[in-house]
């Protein structure tokens, strides 16, 4: 039918192929996969309910839109080239949570975060916390300057480890910002240095 699109609707336990507007077959949605922004096509849907199954166009990844969120949702932060691969694990799992406003959670790992740099830098692992704060400052990774907002990071993330409250997502927005930016600051600049003093 001209100016119409099949998408598969979900009625109950049956489903049945319906037609819907080209303005109803397409969503804009920041790809929670690859973080593309893309117009998605609209493959499924459940009538009345609001919820919708998206493709992304650009990497072929599923997303969810139900009650106006998507799952999975943008990841929250930019991207930091150079990451070990555990570290770098460790803030897009922070990045994750805070894009699906799991706010405690994303705090919980910007915390882990600071372990997971000290032991990729050489400190022991199996160690306290309080070693490895140690350890990022006398080993000049984290220098005079830098500790006040550092100790966000560590102070943020003990009180969503240590209390029942959750996590404020303004505070946890800030917690993510700090930690990307220590990120940047360990490991980006020697990354990129090594790329301009690679031998040709």
């Amino acid at each position: 039918m001209p100016g119409h699109s099949h998408v598969t609707h979900f009625n109950g336990p049956q489903n049945h192929q319906s037609t819907v507007s080209d303005a109803n077959a397409h969503r804009q949605l920041i790809c929670g996969h690859c973080g593309s922004v893309a117009v998605a096509a609209v493959i499924a849907s459940a009538p009345g309910t609001g919820v919708h199954w998206l493709s992304c166009p650009s990497c072929g990844g599923g997303s969810v839109v139900s009650g106006g969120r998507q799952h999975p949702g943008p990841k929250v932060g930019g991207e930091v080239a150079g990451l070990p691969k555990e570290v770098d694990q460790a803030y897009n799992e922070a990045r994750a949570c805070a894009g699906v406003n799991a706010f405690t959670a994303a705090e919980m790992m910007c915390r882990k975060i600071l372990m997971h740099i000290a032991v990729d830098k050489g400190a022991a692992d199996g160690k306290s916390f309080a070693f490895y704060l140690s350890y990022l400052a006398d080993q000049g990774y984290v220098t005079p300057p830098m500790r006040g907002w550092v100790d966000v990071i560590r102070s943020h993330g003990n009180i969503a480890v240590h209390e029942i409250p959750p996590s404020d997502k303004d505070r946890a927005l800030g917690t993510l910002i700090f930690t990307e930016q220590l990120l940047r600051m360990v490991y980006l600049m020697e990354h990129l240095a090594a790329q301009y003093t690679a031998q040709p």
